[in-house]
């Protein structure tokens, strides 16, 4: 599952699952604006954030197959 809760490989996702998905971005941005963090540093971050979990995904779909 990526931030949002549906599969990449296909699937069926949920709305709550989308929902906590922007709400954690949503709250990520607000924490690192009140911090002042630069806002290309902030796109990194939220990147680095979907790089991890496209592998978790991948580590876990390797174990299942």
């Amino acid at each position: 599952m990526v931030i949002g809760g549906t599969r990449l490989s296909g699937g069926v996702g949920h709305v709550s699952g989308t929902v906590a998905g922007v709400l954690i971005f949503g709250f990520l941005s607000n924490i690192l604006l009140l911090n002042d963090i630069d806002s290309n540093t902030q796109l990194v971050l939220k990147g680095l954030i979907i790089v991890f979990a496209v592998f978790l995904q991948q580590t876990d779909m390797g174990k299942r197959g």
